[in-house]
């Protein structure tokens, strides 16, 4: 198969930035899509790639929450690819509200509260229902694209994270906010089960990747970084 490349979308989203990925291979895989009204963001992304609409094969979100799911529907209709999501995020995908997830800084639990009063006065959905639920690792090969995708619970009960076979892993909001930043990714962001987070990041430093791609940084960082932050888990 054609060795994967990894193009990164990022979105503002006010002061934060949301990143999108696409998996570009025999086909594309669009992992993440931001927040609402960016599907065109995301397909000129594509078309810089020299390919169309019709190459996507499939969205796959890391998690269920809005930030990340905000422009699947729209680019389910776009595509014609479907939707994949990890078990046990697809309520949370479609409310928009996480009732498992605390967050770790008194800063976030503001946050994190006015997240949910805004998703309870919203009557329509803020994310799909997923076509594909991945309760276990599971090739992406079917959908033009040499790498895997593993469960890595901890940020939500559902996180998954992407493995290429060139090295890279797109592992959402698995290491905090801001995983380059070893303060966010040992104290900050949010989480539903700190000993599932912990188990899934020691799972990502056994598989060994070379660049590490999170939700919410512009560029990866090493598998060093990872071991020097988190190696004592």
């Amino acid at each position: 198969m054609t060795e994967v490349k990894v193009i990164p979308v990022p979105i503002k989203m006010g002061p934060m930035t949301v990143m999108a990925y696409l998996l570009v291979g025999d086909r594309i895989v669009v992992v993440d899509t931001g927040i609402a009204g960016q599907a065109q963001r995301i397909l000129e992304a594509v078309a810089d790639q020299g390919r169309c609409a019709a190459d996507v094969s499939l969205v796959l979100l890391t998690h269920g929450h809005g930030d990340h799911t905000g422009s699947a529907i729209a680019l389910r209709e776009a595509t014609g690819a479907p939707v994949a999501l990890g078990a046990g995020d697809e309520e949370k995908c479609l409310s928009g509200v996480d009732t498992e997830m605390r967050a770790r800084h008194p800063l976030n639990k503001t946050l994190l509260l006015a997240i949910r009063r805004r998703h309870a006065l919203s009557l329509s959905p803020v994310g799909p229902v997923p076509d594909i639920v991945i309760d276990g690792e599971r090739s992406l090969r079917e959908f033009g694209i040499d790498a895997v995708v593993v469960p890595t619970p901890g940020h939500s009960r559902g996180s998954l994270s992407v493995f290429t076979a060139a090295g890279d892993a797109l592992v959402g909001d698995l290491m905090g906010e801001r995983g380059r930043d070893p303060r966010t990714m040992r104290r900050g962001g949010f989480v539903c089960d700190e000993d599932a987070m912990s188990a899934s990041i020691r799972c990502v430093i056994a598989r060994a990747p070379d660049r590490i791609y999170t939700g919410h940084d512009e560029k990866a960082f090493s598998l060093e970084q990872l071991i020097s932050t988190f190696g004592s888990l």
